[in-house]
Order: C-alpha cells, then structure tokens, then sequence
C-alpha cells in the first residue's frame, strides 16, 4: 500500500471512530432521557432529576431534557430553580407553548399572578385552543376566591378537548367543593367511563365520593386505585381515611403497618395508626405509636397536640415520658426566646408545665417571666412548687439559692392585699365564662383524618393557664347550628364557637363563628391562616387572642370596709391603679344580643369603683355610689369601664382582654405584618390537589 493510500485509510479510520462515539454517546443520552421519563412518570422526581442533569451535561443543547427537570422542580416545590431550568429551554425553543404555561404556573407559585394571568392570556391570544393556559386562568382565579371564573376556565378547556383527563377531574373536584355534588358526581362519572383502570382517577373519585360522605363508593374507588398501582402511596392514606371514618380501625392500623413497613417517615399513617388505637380505646398503644411518629416527624404539631391531651388524661404524673415530651416546648421556648417573641416563649412553657408539671427547668423558666413582669407573688407559688416538688434534685448552691428568693419574696410579701384582708386567692373562683367549642364533620384532611376534633379539642385547650384559668372550655361534635344553640342554652353557656378546619400539606385555615348562647344571634366571623413552621400553634394562639379581644374583664367584691372594696382580679386580669370599674347588682349582668360587649339596666348599676392598689390576683379600690342610697354589697358584679393606658401584659395569656362594651384593651391582637402578609397568600385548600391532576 502506497503511501497516499495508507493516508486516506487513516482518515476513514478516525472518522469511524468519531462517527462510532457520538454515536455511542448519543445512545446513553437517550438511554438516561428515557429513564428520566419512566421516573418521572412514577413521580420518583428525585432519580428523574439526577438523569436528567447528566442529558443536559452531555448535550447542553437538548430542551426536552431542560423542561423536564424544571418540570420535577416544580413538583417538588422548587420553584426558583424551576425558572432557572426552564429558561435553559426558552432559550433553546422559542414561543413553545408548553414552556411558557408552565412559567405561567411556575410564576404563580412564586406569587407573581400578574405576571403569570399576562403570560397565560398571550399564550391564548395566540393559540386559542391550549388547554393548559386555560388551566393556569382557573388556578389563578381559584387562589382570587372566584370559583365561578375558574369553573368557566375549566370549562373553556374541556370544550377544546373533550375527553381532557385534567378538565373532568378538575371540573368534578371542583363541584364537590361547592356542594354541588349531583354535578360532581356526573363529571367523575364520566372521568371513570374514559380512563377505568387509570389509578389517579380512581384516587380523586374516592376523595369527592368521601366528601359528599358517601364512604361505601369512597371504598370502592380507594380499593381499585390501590389494586391498579400500588405504590400510590395516596391512595393507600385515602382507604385508611375512608375505613376510619367506617369505625373500622384495625384496618386502618393493618394499612397504616404496611406504609410504615415502606416508608418509616410517613407521619400521616403514624397519626392514623395512633388515633385508630384511640378509638379502640387503646390509649396506651396510642400513645406509644404516637410518640415513635413524633421521634420520626417531630414537626407534626397535630400528631404532637393528640398525643400531650391524650397523655394528659391518662398518664400517671410519674411517667417519664411526659419529661421527653416537655423538652420539645423548652427547645421551642429556647428558639422564641433567641427571636425576642415573648409571647410565644411563654405559651411554650407553659405547654410544657401542663404535660409535665414537675418539670423543673421549665418551672424555672417561667418562673423567671413571671418575676421580670412584676408577678412576684405568681413567681413565689412557682419557687415554692419547686421547693415541694424538686427539692431533691437541687444542688446543695441552688437549694441555698431557692431557699434565700423565697424568704426574700415572702419578707417582701408579708404585708400585700392578701395579708391585709386575710384572703386566700388560692380558693378564689376565677372563672368568668363558660364557652363551649362545636365542631362538625362536614370536611376532613386528607393528611390528618379527623382534624375537625382534634383542632375543636386544641382550641378548647389552649385556654388553660399555669397561672390561672378565667375561661372554661369544652369540646363537642355536632351537626349543625341548631343542634350547637339548643345545647348551649340547654347548659348556660355564654357563647358557642362552632369551628371549621381546612389543611393542606403547607398549611391550615381555621374558621370560626361565635355566637350567643343565650339568643344564638352571631358575634363574629374570623378566620386564620398559617403556613411554615409552627403554623398549627401560631394559628391556635391568634384563634385564642380573637376570642379574648371580645370578652370583657369581669369579676365581683370580695369584701368591703366603708368606702373601700376588694375585688377578685388584678394585674394578671390586664387591671391597672387607676383602672375604672362599674358595679352592677348581683346576677344582672348578661351577654349582648348580637354582638360583643354585656347588657344590664341602668338601674342595676349601683356604682363605680377607682382602683388605687393593684395586685396580682386581688385589687383594692375606693367606691362611688350612684344616687343617694347605698345599694353595694359583697358578691355584687364589677366590669371593667376603662384603663388609664394599654396593657402589656406578657406574663398571663390567656384572660378576657376586653372592657365593657366588648372593645379590646391590650395590643396582643394587634395583628403582625408577617401574619398579614401570611393570611394575603392565602390559597384554597383544594388548590393543591387540583395541581396534583395531570
């Protein structure tokens, strides 16, 4: 072979070689895409995204690959890389369709709607028949509360594509959210005609079948969606939901076994597994598995909150678990403490001192709030519990320490209003009123079943103190107003609050109306959002703060030496020197018709009181008769007319905080900026299951 030849050889050769690895190359690129795919269509978007990383590594060029991992981004909720990713592929593919609908989405999960409404609606301009921009409009109306135009929207979508698996689900969805189940019923009809067999679609069949409370076809279409894949993990939590709400809670706990078997991070069948040992009247085990879900998911607040009331009531004061429990609130209190919220350090330590009252550290703790806010004869009870409790546990300096703050505060005491009017305010009554909390089972969570009762048993909880109690609460199941008034006026309660819950993933809204228990007329209508950390508790203490703001400062005189008058309250019930009083004749005083605030007859008031020495629990003041006669006595009523200023009181949380006439007197209502801002992003709760629809 000449010379010329063996040259022109040696160029095939290479060119062979090159044409062989881009070849190669290529090859394990479509290899790792379709992987990616089949990932992704498992909604393992983990794996998805890993493949997917290294297509674009290999070839920077391929746009599919882009939009896929901004795709998985999204689902996961990541939603700044999500345009990171998808910008790869608007630069790769121009005017596409499909990436700009999913920037539209993209932008409204980052709460840019006017941003994503321009995009969806330029997207239509140009092609009218996309679907998924009409899908976009209706998400944006949704989250505007305008479930009429999202209807429209959805609507508008399945015209241009009839049998559009998204617009019948979304259609029936949100139908059955409206309570138009007849028109629900017959679009999840017609979803199951065209996609029988499609797990999903039997998946959102049971959820709208459960929430029109047809749980025997809610079963059926549980059971089918499981048999056709069972790795749809929701599906399974969807059946055990269901069989809860059957009363058939040991198949619940037979399911709930097997998502822990696969998952041992699932909180929602730990929770279910705990309240089906409940309702099996199995407190022990419940508390057990509730305790090994909180050791696995320890920001479950709803998961936590069942099993502290259940620990509550059966538990012996004894059990050493209730001090791991409690350590929880003192890291919390801990967490408060460094961001300068007092109000949230408080209820922490005292959430921690009602699961375990001997707990010494959180004894301390709030033993130390209580002497920084003037409440030193609180925060001598405190010390002197310490003393009878934990002594033992004392070193030999802290025992010194102990003991020299309680003679100290008991020399400093000596002569206070309990001692110059030889009242012992340990027997005080101090319960002002009787407020009963309802609840109904008309919607449930598809995360925590039976979150109506247990957010009611939170809410009614909340209002008890360390300190003190001015507010007697319950819980009950009921099915509607009615039932709700006869029973409050049947037991002489001063108001009921019938509760409404609604949870997703992210967050938690709660509803509550209040109305009179005497004429049943509303009071008033709030509702609460919360989102991130801490949301179940944040939402609870401001639910509190509402109810407070609205009931007024009340108590009785407890003795009297002419003109001077002792009375049951104090600084701990937001009582200032100076503070103005009005003395109503024993036993009449009731609530308002129709709104906040009490109502008496001028004729029974008899007077006013000046508070001159203001104590913690007990204040002294100087009476002014109304008229010529001295009408006053012992027992009679006292409310609060006015304040000379605002109260702060940052020691007692949970005690009327209203004068008279129903208007609040302390500025812990006042609502924060961040909460604010908070309740303005606030979504429906069906927003995410619809976006779960493909």
């Amino acid at each position: 072979m000449n010379k010329k030849n063996k040259s022109f050889f040696l160029v095939l050769i290479l060119i062979f070689s090159h044409f062989c690895f881009v070849y190669s190359q290529t090859t394990d690129v479509l290899s790792l895409y379709n992987r990616g795919n089949e990932y992704q269509n498992e909604s393992s978007w983990y794996l998805a995204i890993q493949d997917y990383l290294e297509v674009v590594r290999i070839n920077p060029a391929f746009s599919e690959a882009w939009y896929n991992l901004s795709e998985c981004s999204y689902k996961l909720g990541e939603y700044d890389l999500a345009l990171q990713y998808l910008k790869q592929a608007e630069t790769l593919e121009k005017d596409n369709a499909r990436i700009l609908n999913l920037k539209g989405m993209i932008l409204l999960a980052l709460d840019r709607s006017s941003e994503s409404k321009e995009l969806f609606n330029s997207v239509l301009k140009k092609y009218p028949n996309d679907v998924d921009a009409h899908f976009g409009l209706a998400e944006i109306e949704l989250l505007d509360g305008r479930y009429g135009g999202a209807e429209l929207q959805y609507a508008e979508a399945l015209k241009r594509s009839s049998v559009n698996r998204k617009a019948i689900l979304s259609l029936a969805v949100l139908n059955a959210e409206k309570n138009n189940f007849a028109q629900s019923e017959r679009y999840i009809r017609q979803a199951l005609s065209y996609y029988s067999g499609d797990s999903e679609v039997h998946y959102i069949a049971s959820i709208i079948y459960a929430m029109n409370n047809d749980y025997q076809n809610a079963e059926k279409q549980a059971r089918i969606s499981v048999e056709v894949d069972e790795s749809n993990t929701q599906a399974y939590i969807q059946l055990a939901n269901v069989l809860y709400k059957e009363n058939e809670f040991n198949q619940v706990i037979n399911i709930c076994d097997y998502l822990i078997s696969r998952d041992r991070n699932n909180s929602t069948a730990w929770y279910l597994k705990g309240i089906s040992n409940l309702k099996l009247d199995n407190s022990e085990e419940a508390v057990t598995v509730w305790s090994t879900g909180l050791s696995v998911q320890p920001e479950d607040e709803i998961m936590r909150n069942s099993l502290e009331i259940v620990a509550r009531d059966f538990l012996s004061l004894e059990d050493s678990r209730r001090e791991y429990w409690a350590k929880y609130h003192l890291n919390k209190a801990k967490q408060y403490s460094s961001q300068y919220d007092g109000n949230g350090m408080l209820y922490e330590y005292q959430r921690a001192l009602l699961l375990d009252p001997t707990n010494k550290d959180a004894r301390y703790s709030y033993a130390k709030i209580l002497e920084l806010n003037g409440m030193y004869e609180f925060c001598l009870n405190q010390l002197k519990f310490i003393k009878e409790y934990n002594y033992e546990e004392l070193s030999a300096l802290e025992k010194t320490e102990l003991n020299d703050k309680i003679e100290a505060y008991d020399s400093l005491l000596q002569n206070n209003l309990s001692a110059k009017w030889n009242i012992d305010t340990f027997y005080l009554d101090k319960t002002r009123w009787n407020i009963v909390m309802y609840y109904t089972n008309s919607s449930d969570s598809l995360f925590h079943s039976d979150i109506a009762r247990q957010a009611s048993l939170a809410a009614s909880d909340i209002f008890s103190g360390v300190a003190i109690t001015s507010i007697k609460t319950q819980a009950a199941p009921v099915a509607g107003y009615g039932e709700a008034f006869r029973n409050a006026r049947r037991n002489n309660f001063d108001y009921f609050i019938i509760l409404n819950t609604k949870e997703t993933s992210e967050d938690i809204t709660i509803n509550y109306v209040m109305y009179s228990g005497r004429t049943g007329k509303e009071i008033t209508n709030e509702t609460f959002y919360g989102t991130g950390n801490n949301r179940f508790s944040s939402v609870l203490r401001r639910f509190r703060q509402s109810v407070l703001d609205k009931l007024t400062v009340r108590g009785k005189i407890l003795s009297r030496n002419g003109n001077q008058v002792l009375v049951d309250f104090g600084k701990s019930e937001n009582i200032q020197n100076y503070s103005e009083l009005r003395i109503i004749k024993k036993g009449s005083v009731k609530t308002a018709d129709s709104e906040v605030g009490l109502l008496y007859n001028d004729k029974d008031v008899l007077g006013t009181i000046k508070i001159t020495n203001c104590g913690e629990e007990i204040s002294e003041g100087i009476i002014e008769n109304k008229g010529f006669y001295d009408r006053i006595n012992i027992d009679d009523e006292v409310v609060l007319i006015s304040n000379p200023s605002d109260v702060q009181n940052n020691s007692v949380d949970n005690v009327p905080s209203a004068d008279a006439n129903g208007n609040p007197i302390t500025n812990n209502g006042k609502t924060s900026l961040i909460n604010e801002i908070k309740d303005s992003i606030q979504k429906p709760s069906i927003v995410e299951l619809l976006r779960t629809i493909y």
